[in-house]
């Protein structure tokens, strides 16, 4: 069973979703997702417009501002993960071509299939915003995509981002962030109360 919403993040037609699903022995079950805050210093492009940074430059700045959030609440930092990138790329690069704001039939399929095996996985989605530190900022101020990056049970992350909004906005970029947590792995925190307490 897959949960996933969306919602509108104010009338700059900007648009984040997100969703979330658990593996325990076999059974798919889905727990609520995540949200935005506020960007910290020291991650280098985080103001940067897409148009004027690398994809690299880009991701390594949204997984610096997820782990500054992280850090500041005394959460570990998540590990960028190539197989996660990948699936996150191609989801971004997807929803541009389609032209459809969505998490699809089944997020989690997809982190299967880049070959990530996963017994949690989460996935965040924005259209509409131009630099790092604004997807950050709007997902750490809505409550469910922040619950996905200040949760506890996450270890890797990896982040696609298109420079090319979806559904007719005209300015901003596409983002998308998978999360998850290896099969066989221990969660690396109990602590849900940074999560408990979103929005930031």
């Amino acid at each position: 069973m897959l949960c996933h919403f969306t919602t509108r993040v104010s009338a700059r037609f900007r648009l984040i979703a997100t969703a979330s699903a658990a593996l325990f022995a076999g059974a798919a079950t889905v727990l609520a997702p995540a949200a935005s805050a506020h960007p910290a210093r020291g991650c280098g492009d985080a103001g940067t417009p897409v148009r004027e940074a690398s994809r690299h430059q880009l991701q390594e700045t949204v997984v610096c501002l997820i782990n500054k959030q992280r850090t500041r609440r005394h959460l570990p930092r998540l590990r960028e993960n190539q197989r996660l990138n990948r699936s996150a790329q191609g989801w971004t690069e997807e929803m541009v071509r389609s032209d459809d704001f969505s998490h699809g039939a089944d997020f989690s399929a997809r982190i299967s299939a880049v070959g990530f095996d996963w017994s949690m996985a989460g996935e965040n989605i924005a259209t509409g915003f131009m630099t790092p530190a604004a997807v950050v900022r709007a997902w750490m101020g809505s409550p469910d995509h922040c619950r996905n990056i200040l949760s506890p049970s996450y270890a890797d992350v990896g982040t696609g981002i298109s420079a090319h909004s979806v559904g007719g906005y005209h300015r901003g970029a596409t983002w998308t962030q998978d999360f998850g947590l290896p099969m066989g792995a221990h969660p690396p925190s109990g602590d849900w109360g940074p999560a408990d307490g979103c929005p930031y």
